[in-house]
């Protein structure tokens, strides 16, 4: 037999509507009364309606999350922090990867949209602006999280791409190394952009000339780095750098899968670093010197900037929360006389 709300409110002892304000939340209630209705809720096992609370508060009670690449551990633990800022406030999500395809992520934006969710969280893989400020223009709460959009209408939490790229190429120069390379991620993003400029800034600082042939593109993906990492080594034979920076966690485990291939030591013959933290490193020999992401607080701060929106509504103002990350340091860097 269906329990309804009026058993619930029978076994509180209280009204339905006074049931109704403490599922909802939509109205003060003291704490004894609210204590009796969730005991009672509990007890009988109710199950409340979800659709008739979504009609009746105008709500759905769904926020989209929209990553390049969901298998990603990076983009995994973003959306356990934004699971856990919404999930007390009675929030579900739904996941979708855009499998760094911009036409797909305008597809799955159009389909939330319609799906009616409360709110988009999303990694944006392109850089045009247009369909993301028509959904803020709609008043659709849209919060950017890891990569910016220049001249776009939503807020935004992201790393110091730059400043933590150039401490981590930094590094390399002060143990010695002056042939350095970088596998980079996709230049389309900011990130991927941000960290190419952050690594050449370091080397022009130091007088050190970017040699094109250690410009590695990776895609931000583990075969892509992979394959070219491998072609590198084999295009320079004996001219090989003495250090290479990686743009990412995926594509640091691609290019030790292409110097172990190629019999080439970390840091022995090549000395490595990157932004990210490899899966698995404590089953590892080599520590991996990286940039220390902390993917789950990103995710919090970009869940709580969504329920703000989703109870405020835009306010027209475009705020930036960037987050400075550390360098961890391993023994992936070989001091050089």
């Amino acid at each position: 037999m269906k329990v309804t709300i009026t058993d619930v409110a029978k076994a509180a002892n209280v009204s339905i509507s006074t049931v109704s304000r403490v599922l909802n939340g939509n109205y003060p209630v003291s704490e004894e009364l609210r204590t009796r209705v969730l005991k009672a809720v509990k007890e009988l096992n109710f199950q409340p309606n979800a659709l008739a609370r979504s009609l009746k508060q105008q709500k759905t009670f769904l926020v989209g999350v929209v990553v390049a690449d969901i298998s990603n551990p990076f983009f995994m633990e973003i959306a356990k922090g934004i699971e856990s800022a919404m999930h007390s406030e009675g929030y579900n999500l739904i996941f979708c990867s855009t499998d760094e395809n911009p036409e797909k992520e305008v597809t799955l934006l159009r389909l939330l949209s319609e799906r009616r969710v409360d709110a988009i969280i999303l990694a944006s893989c392109g850089n045009d602006p247009a369909h993301i400020n028509q959904l803020v223009e709609r008043g659709f709460p849209v919060v950017l999280i890891d990569r910016r959009v220049e001249n776009c209408a939503a807020e935004v939490v992201a790393e110091d791409n730059f400043a933590s790229s150039f401490k981590l190429v930094r590094h390399l120069i002060e143990k010695g190394h002056r042939k350095i390379g970088i596998v980079n991620g996709l230049l389309s993003v900011s990130s991927g952009r941000e960290r190419f400029e952050g690594f050449k800034k370091a080397l022009e600082h130091n007088d050190i000339p970017l040699e094109e042939k250690y410009v590695i593109q990776g895609n931000f993906q583990r075969r892509d780095a992979y394959e070219a990492v491998t072609a590198m080594i084999h295009d320079n034979g004996d001219d090989l750098p003495t250090a290479l920076f990686v743009a990412n966690n995926l594509m640091a485990e691609g290019t030790m899968a292409a110097l172990r291939k190629c019999g080439l030591r970390i840091p022995e013959d090549i000395s490595l670093v990157s932004f990210g933290s490899i899966r698995n490193h404590d089953l590892i020999d080599v520590r991996l010197t990286s940039i220390s992401q902390n993917a789950f607080a990103l995710g919090l701060k970009a869940g709580e900037i969504a329920l703000k929106r989703i109870r405020t509504g835009p306010n027209g103002e475009v705020k930036e929360f960037i987050m400075v990350p550390e360098i961890i340091y391993g023994n992936s860097v070989k001091t050089l006389e």
